[in-house]
């Protein structure tokens, strides 16, 4: 058996890692059936809940992927400090895209130069190429997927074994707590790809902006592996090498 089990390392209410995403997520459905202008307006649309919701999700990974940096020897490695980090920075990319780093708020005009370049006419990168919206966009499926849901799941079947604090993984491998969000991040796209494989539109009431609500999630998977790492390393003592 694992010395630790990935639900011991969660830190975190259920509530917030458990309910709150599944109610999120029939909330999303939910509006769409039964009152589309609403959903339109306040749920999906431009400066709708799905949107900022991603961005605020996204403000505790910018700040604690810079905060654990302070916590670096409470790490056995001093690249665990920077890995966090890099998903801060990853971080403050996607939130600040997501808003036209502000546009969306402040409504200045898009300068010609990115104008001119941009698909959408906004103040951001990911609508110029796909290098900077789907590729990475693809990259942090993959983590979300392996890291939050096929590793624990490898884990609770005893083919991962993690040690304590003084192992790599007890700190890289996210929780449990993270297995929810991901699982969405996996199924949320689903109805619409069975919908393009077939060559039919995608069934009500499923016909949403996945893309958008996958993103929502994507943002709460890095929210809860931050705060839950930041929570065990800020309790842990100093790391004696």
């Amino acid at each position: 058996m694992p010395e630790f089990q990935l639900s011991s390392r969660n830190h975190l209410h259920a509530l917030v890692w458990l309910a709150f995403p599944l109610v999120m997520l029939a909330t999303i459905y939910l509006s769409r059936y039964f009152y589309l202008p609403f959903y339109l307006e306040w749920v999906e649309g431009e400066h709708g809940a799905i949107e900022n919701l991603t961005a605020l999700f996204l403000l505790p990974t910018i700040l604690l992927g810079i905060l654990l940096l302070t916590h670096r020897d409470k790490f056995p490695r001093p690249y665990i400090a920077i890995w966090f980090l890099l998903h801060g920075l990853g971080a403050l990319y996607f939130a600040g895209e997501e808003i036209s780093w502000g546009q969306h708020f402040f409504g200045w005009a898009t300068p010609e130069a990115v104008d001119a370049l941009n698909d959408q006419g906004e103040t951001n990168l990911h609508n110029m190429t796909s290098w900077l919206d789907q590729k990475p966009r693809l990259l942090l499926v993959f983590w979300a997927v392996i890291g939050g849901l096929i590793l624990p799941l490898l884990h609770r079947l005893n083919y991962l074994a993690i040690g304590g604090r003084d192992d790599w993984r007890y700190w890289i491998i996210p929780p449990a707590a993270c297995m929810p969000a991901a699982i969405i991040v996996m199924l949320v796209r689903l109805p619409e790809e069975i919908a393009y494989a077939f060559d039919r539109v995608v069934l009500f009431p499923f016909d949403v902006r996945s893309s958008e609500v996958q993103e929502l999630y994507l943002a709460l998977f890095l929210s809860v592996y931050l705060i839950s790492v930041y929570r065990r390393a800020k309790a842990a003592p100093v790391f004696n090498r």
